[in-house]
């Protein structure tokens, strides 16, 4: 799943389910401006691990692009969101997509973004113990959400 595409999924699910569950039970849900629930902070992270995981490739020099890729520059996934992030969030998804099969530590990529998902952390194989998921996040996706405690 892609990083801007895992999102919008994640929210079109989330509204699709909410409106079937409000039509099965007559009365609408009412609107909150409330927390992700853990099942939308986990679709968040899902769809925000590839970024993070490639960052953490990059930092080991187990993950090496091609130049000229809009998303890297100087060993850094620059921001996929705000002013002048223009399509780079779409540019790695594409590119998540062609390596997400890279094997590190023994998983591959996508069996890692499925783990960190699921453990609300980055896993150590792959990104070490000092970098947190939740400040690498705030760095490549600035003003986003941030579904990471860990």
């Amino acid at each position: 799943m892609t990083t801007t595409l895992g999102r919008l999924a994640v929210i079109l699910a989330t509204g699709l389910m909410t409106a079937v569950l409000a039509g099965c039970t007559g009365s609408p849900k009412p609107q909150t401006t409330a927390s992700p629930t853990v099942s939308d902070a986990y679709g968040l992270r899902y769809g925000d691990a590839p970024a993070l995981l490639v960052q953490c490739g990059l930092n080991s020099d187990t993950i090496k692009p091609q130049t000229g890729q809009p998303w890297y520059s100087d060993g850094k996934v620059l921001p996929l969101s705000g002013t002048g992030a223009g399509s780079r969030g779409a540019e790695l998804s594409t590119w998540w997509d062609a390596h997400n099969g890279t094997v590190i530590a023994g998983k591959s990529l996508s069996d890692w973004q499925l783990w960190a998902a699921q453990h609300d952390a980055l896993p150590a194989q792959v990104c070490g113990t000092s970098v947190s998921a939740s400040s690498l996040q705030a760095k490549i996706n600035p003003g986003q959400p941030n579904p990471w405690t860990g």
